[in-house]
């Protein structure tokens, strides 16, 4: 593990909370390219990764017409079994630890939900994403998207009476940085942008999710 202190620990932080991104954090790569959907289809996602990346497509309308793509598909056949997924190392080791500890864990992404129940195997208690309407067991087009990940956070601590202060985000990403300046810690686990970086109370590069959970141990309630 590499490990490295970006900035001080917030006094006496007593987790509550541990949210994780999902995208290139607990998953190498992204949700959506592992669904079962013809190739042109994967082909097109990709185009629109591709634009996006070079700052012709804004983000939002990336995911709408990336998870638009779906329309019609039914949910039960477009992603692959969990067990297929490259998952982070040691992701079931961590999470049970975390449990273990008295701390709440969720996933956090601008993903579609549906797409990611199977994960609750590992132990996570919810996954605050985007929303999609599915009728008759398919997907009908309309969606409420999670763009900001913070208002999707605030507005789930806020049902469970947790503060921010007591909360920790793991991501990767530049989306993952307006959670890491809100919330009582933060991990950037194998993040390639130096912004996310520096953004983070902590930078983690390893193969293992467990070596976060050992930056986050001082801070997990006394048992």
């Amino acid at each position: 593990m590499e490990c490295e202190r970006q900035l001080p620990t917030m006094k006496n932080v007593r987790l509550k909370l541990v949210s994780f991104d999902l995208d290139g954090t607990i998953l190498r790569g992204n949700m959506i390219n592992y669904a079962k959907i013809p190739e042109a289809l994967h082909r097109k996602i990709t185009e629109y990764d591709e634009l996006h990346f070079v700052g012709e497509l804004g983000y939002e309308e990336m995911l709408q017409i990336e998870f638009g793509l779906l329309r019609g598909m039914r949910i039960d056949e477009i992603f692959p079994e969990v067990e297929k997924l490259p998952l982070v190392k040691d992701l079931d080791e961590t999470i049970q630890r975390l449990r273990g500890a008295g701390v709440r864990t969720v996933i956090l992404t601008d993903n579609l939900s549906f797409a990611l129940e199977p994960l609750r195997k590992f132990g996570f208690h919810d996954i605050i994403a985007s929303e999609a309407e599915i009728s008759n067991g398919a997907l009908t087009g309309r969606m409420k998207l999670l763009t900001n990940k913070l208002v999707g956070l605030r507005e789930y601590c806020k049902r469970h009476e947790i503060e921010l202060a007591s909360c920790a985000h793991v991501g990767d990403w530049t989306n993952d940085i307006v959670v890491f300046r809100a919330v009582g810690l933060s991990v950037a686990f194998n993040a390639s942008i130096d912004s996310v970086t520096r953004a983070a109370t902590y930078a983690v590069n390893s193969d293992s999710l467990l070596d976060v959970y050992r930056v986050l141990e001082p801070s997990l309630p006394a048992r």
